[in-house]
């Protein structure tokens, strides 16, 4: 079974520990013709309220900021890339979930549930490759993210794919990644002292690597911890004859 990680925060990290967890992660992908922000966990995905994508930042080959389009449906979002959109970032935060004295988990915060015993504030992030750039690099404004060394759009299924996990601009250490988000959740490798791992690429086609941390929280009424998953997305498309 996947593990969150939860790491024990005192100015800097002092231990962590590990518990076993459902979650989603967010990324962009295909469908219908039109790309959408994809809220899921394996083979399934869920509806959620549009308000929940924050934000949306979009860049050129070259990293230039470029405006983007983004369209609200009843339960999900689609984005409209122009053809000089080579990135996209999207910031969502799916709210406070609270298991009740039932053993259940409601989508409020601990204040208002009954018999609360423990609460979650989940944040998501999500890095979307949607074209090559001239270089991968760390992006701003997206504290958790998984940054590739090379370009991951120019690889092929079986490839390797170095990757850094920086939170707040500094390498994590220690933290397993999820290689396959979408077809292996237990499949795992973990960064070594300088946040890297190497990644096999598993798909020639939707690739989503996520990461999932959690960070306890003291003397607060609305949930025990912030829980956060971020994706790297990219689709190698087949190449043709």
């Amino acid at each position: 079974m996947r593990k969150l990680l939860v790491l024990m925060l005192s100015g800097a990290l002092t231990g962590l520990v590990s518990q076993a967890v459902s979650a989603h992660g967010i990324w962009i992908t295909n469908r219908v013709d039109q790309k959408q922000i994809v809220l899921g966990e394996g083979p399934l995905d869920n509806g959620y309220q549009p308000e929940c994508v924050k934000q949306l930042n979009a860049y050129t080959s070259d990293w230039s900021a470029i405006s983007i389009a983004k369209k609200t449906h009843s339960n999900y979002v689609t984005v409209e890339p122009t053809d000089k959109t080579a990135v996209v970032t999207v910031s969502f935060d799916y709210g406070y979930w609270t298991k009740n004295s039932q053993g259940k988990y409601v989508n409020l915060p601990m204040n208002k549930v009954e018999g609360a015993s423990k609460g979650t504030h989940a944040i998501k992030y999500s890095i979307n490759y949607l074209s090559s750039v001239n270089k991968p690099k760390l992006i701003k404004d997206i504290p958790l993210q998984i940054v590739p060394k090379i370009d991951p759009t120019k690889l092929k299924r079986g490839d390797n794919l170095p990757i850094t996990v920086y939170k707040d601009g500094k390498p994590l250490t220690d933290v397993p990644v999820i290689i396959d988000v979408v077809g292996n959740l237990d499949k795992t490798i973990k960064t070594n002292d300088k946040g890297e791992a190497s990644i096999t690429i598993p798909n020639q086609g939707l690739n989503v690597i996520g990461v999932e941390i959690g960070f306890p929280l003291k003397d607060n009424t609305l949930a025990t911890q912030d829980k956060f998953f971020t994706t790297l997305t990219f689709t190698l498309m087949p190449e043709e004859d």
